[in-house]
């Protein structure tokens, strides 16, 4: 009886006995008798009378020893290797010191080119819904607009528009930069926008942070020193260079391996994040909401930063902001305000406040115009009674109305009695300064003088009532008193004149953006290798920075290959030790298995950085996610295997064979990046967290079903079969079970007699 593989790796038998050859060639026409199991029983070839067992190989115990510390010093020496580029790194930004360059090279990205930004009825629509409509205006280099408005107002969605980013609706109208018109990929080259949440890795210092925008984003042939010195210098324009080696978090440890303190503060994170913009030097900054969040203390400084960065380096900046203070209103110098999509005023802020006055809607003295614009046109929809609109847009009482009016306005928030009653006199005070200025339009002379009347008669019933919204008189009035105003017909002759279309001719002198090499030029970015090394080195730093989940993992796995050395130890050579070796190689997928669950944060934690990264054009994603695969789920995935398999294979004694144990090893490896991958993979497809957790855990579960242990493969129905075939449990489960067992001969003493079986017949 024989048995050897043939050219195809299939393992073919043969039994033979000289005494017969030439009878079974006489009758079967072969020289032996080959066991294909065609036709009969078969059996397993072991079974055959005077099968000889294999002898197993030696027990070089010494060498598997061996092995298992040279692999446990491994692991070691990757963890040496970590906390000494660590240190490596943190050298480097000490001996950086300060920066110099040549003149020529220091200025490269200084000089950018002053750029004038207008708009002519831009509108955004979605389906048959019009969410902005007709908004024309203009910023002047070295100008600071703010766009302001109650919340659903559309400040957002407009920004968003004017920067060009991406979105689902149909845009319409006119964007010109210094008069011209620009594509996509030039227009975004000029233009830097800042979202309304800060959205850093914690464990970076602000320089880092910094730097790593200027390493991707800055040209490629612009030397180390410069993009470093460009770096310094943006801190420096912003008020950040002295907290440039803080902390943007509190999460992780220090060099010294102490835990990190508190991170920098909310003000200084939105100075930071408007830096990783205005390091390649933006022609044009936009901001959502800048002061989001903030005190008013870290309000004020984030907006007077902008500010100085506007009138010092010749910047065009625009932001969206909600509910400014006195002091930061005061430092705009152009305003649009925005209700439902609509211009109610869009012009020069030192003309703000006579503006409205001539149309009747003063704001009271040493009240804060910003808030007063906002409640004029903050959107009203609770209704008193079934007639109170009628009321107000069909004649009703003055006094309703008023009651109407004046009591939504103090109802409006929570306030003090002094600023209860502050708010409740605001609607005399702006009769008597109207009726002083002579009125409005004979246009819209009869809704103002109605609204006056409503205001002027009548007491609060205290109930919350109906106040006009953009389909009734006020705003619709507001809208069309602009649209016919001074300042809107000044923005129109602006505009005129960048698009030439003035009587007399004249065009702007302003430089071409798109045919200006320092803006533009044909510069590249950072390649693909040099984004692949950027990004690694930062995934390296948020590693080596908050290590606890890299920790938990190896800690587990040693403690665990000791549990379960103890629990298995000396694993016999019976039926038992069968099953306890099925039980633990089960058990160890099982928590390999489940341990990759937690790469479902490695991006979920980092998407909404990632998204915007990508959206400013930090990298392309092929580079982001190699690098998230080389130094996060390498680390978690590669090294715990190693002290795993390691510590367990000789304490329970399993196969002492050096090639048996390094095939223990490569296969838990490998099974433990499959997981990994397939749980990555979630990740990305999922973006609730919960449902991914929820989908990994199925994915586990299915897979851990088809392994091999817990249903037998025949069982299976035909149309299930392709289960088993998805399922990384069941191959790798094989491959444990064969490495170990293929061997291997169970002898049981069962009623007085040794039984004797080949576990390659059971498997």
């Amino acid at each position: 009886m024989s048995c050897k593989a043939d050219a195809d790796g299939v393992r073919r038998c043969r039994f033979e006995e000289p005494g017969m050859n030439g009878l079974i060639s006489d009758v079967f026409g072969d020289e032996a008798i080959f066991i294909t199991c065609k036709s009969g029983e078969c059996i397993h070839y072991s079974q055959v009378p005077g099968y000889q067992v294999p002898i197993a190989p030696e027990k070089p115990v010494t060498w598997v020893v061996i092995s298992a510390i040279a692999a446990i010093l491994l692991v070691i020496l990757s963890i040496s290797l970590l906390w000494m580029l660590g240190r490596h790194y943190k050298d480097d930004e000490v001996r950086l010191g300060t920066v110099r360059l040549p003149e020529e090279e220091a200025d490269l990205m200084k000089d950018h080119i002053p750029a004038a930004l207008h708009w002519e009825n831009v509108g955004y629509r979605i389906g048959s819904r019009a969410l902005l409509d007709g908004i024309t205006g203009s910023v002047q280099p070295g100008e600071v607009m703010a766009i302001v408005g109650a919340s659903g107002a559309g400040k957002t969605t407009f920004l968003d528009i004017l920067a060009r980013r991406e979105k689902r609706g149909v845009t319409s109208g006119t964007v010109l930069i210094n008069g011209r018109t620009m594509s996509n990929q030039g227009y975004k080259r000029v233009v830097g926008f800042v979202d309304q949440e800060d959205l850093l890795m914690e464990t970076l210092t602000v320089y880092e942070t910094v730097l790593y925008s200027a390493l991707l984003r800055l040209p490629r042939d612009m030397s180390l020193e410069a993009k470093k010195f460009r770096t310094l210098e943006t801190m420096q324009e912003l008020g950040i260079l002295g907290i440039k080696d803080s902390r943007i978090g509190g999460s992780g440890f220090t060099a010294g391996g102490s835990k990190e303190g508190r991170g920098i503060s909310g003000g200084e994170k939105r100075r930071v994040s408007i830096a990783c913009e205005l390091v390649t030097s933006p022609s044009i900054l936009f901001c959502d909401e800048p002061t989001s969040g903030l005190d008013a203390y870290n309000a004020f400084n984030v907006v007077q930063s902008l500010v100085t960065l506007a009138k010092t380096y010749k910047r065009t900046v625009i932001f969206s902001i909600h509910q400014p203070r006195s002091n930061i209103v005061a430092l705009f110098d152009k305003l649009l305000l925005l209700a439902e999509g609509r211009v109610v005023y869009s012009g020069p802020f030192s003309r703000c406040s006579d503006y409205f006055d001539q149309v009747g809607h003063p704001c009271p003295p040493g009240f804060n115009i910003a808030d007063f614009l906002i409640d004029l046109t903050a959107r009203r929809s609770v209704v008193a009674g079934e007639d109170a609109e009628d009321d107000v847009e069909g004649g009703g009482s003055a006094q309703s109305a008023h009651q109407r009016n004046d009591t939504s306005i103090v109802t409006t928030g929570t306030t003090s009695r002094d600023e209860s009653t502050e708010l409740r006199t605001r609607p005399n005070s702006i009769v008597e300064d109207s009726s002083s200025r002579g009125g409005l339009r004979k246009k819209t002379s009869r809704l103002s003088e109605g609204l006056r009347n409503a205001f002027a008669n009548g007491q609060s019933n205290g109930k919350d009532v109906w106040m006009p919204t953009l389909s009734s008189g006020k705003l619709v009035h507001l809208v069309n008193a602009f649209a016919e105003s001074d300042v809107a017909n000044a923005t129109k002759s602006e505009l005129d004149a960048f698009l030439g279309r003035r009587p007399e001719g004249v065009v702007n002198d302003l430089p071409d953006l798109a045919n200006e090499s320092t803006a533009l030029g044909s510069y590249k970015k950072a390649g693909l290798w040099t984004q692949f090394k950027i990004l690694s080195g930062r995934a390296f730093k948020n590693l080596y920075r908050d290590p606890i989940l890299m920790f938990a993992h190896f800690g587990l796995a040693i403690v665990l290959a000791l549990f379960c050395g103890v629990l298995y130890h000396g694993v016999t050579n019976d039926i038992s030790g069968f099953q306890n070796r099925l039980g633990l190689f089960f058990f160890i997928l099982s928590l390999f298995g489940f341990s990759c669950l937690t790469s479902l944060g490695v991006f979920a934690n980092e998407r909404a950085l990632f998204v915007r990264e990508r959206s400013n054009g930090y990298y392309s994603p092929l580079t982001y996610f190699t690098s998230k695969l080389l130094f996060d789920i390498l680390p978690l995935r590669v090294v715990p295997p190693f002290l795993f398999g390691g510590c367990v294979y000789f304490l329970v004694g399993l196969v002492p064979g050096v090639a048996e144990f390094w095939k223990f090893i490569l296969t838990l490896v490998l099974f433990s990046l499959s997981a990994s991958s397939a749980v990555f993979f979630i990740s990305i497809a999922v973006q609730d967290t919960g449902l991914a957790n929820l989908v990994g855990s199925l994915t586990m579960l299915f897979s851990l079903l088809f392994a091999g242990l817990l249903i037998n493969r025949d069982r299976i129905p035909g149309y299930l079969k392709w289960l088993q075939h998805l399922s990384f449990f069941h191959a790798a489960y094989e491959a444990l079970i064969v490495n170990e067992l293929r061997n291997l001969s169970l002898k049981e003493h069962k009623y007085g007699i040794d039984i004797e079986v080949p576990a390659a017949s059971i498997i």
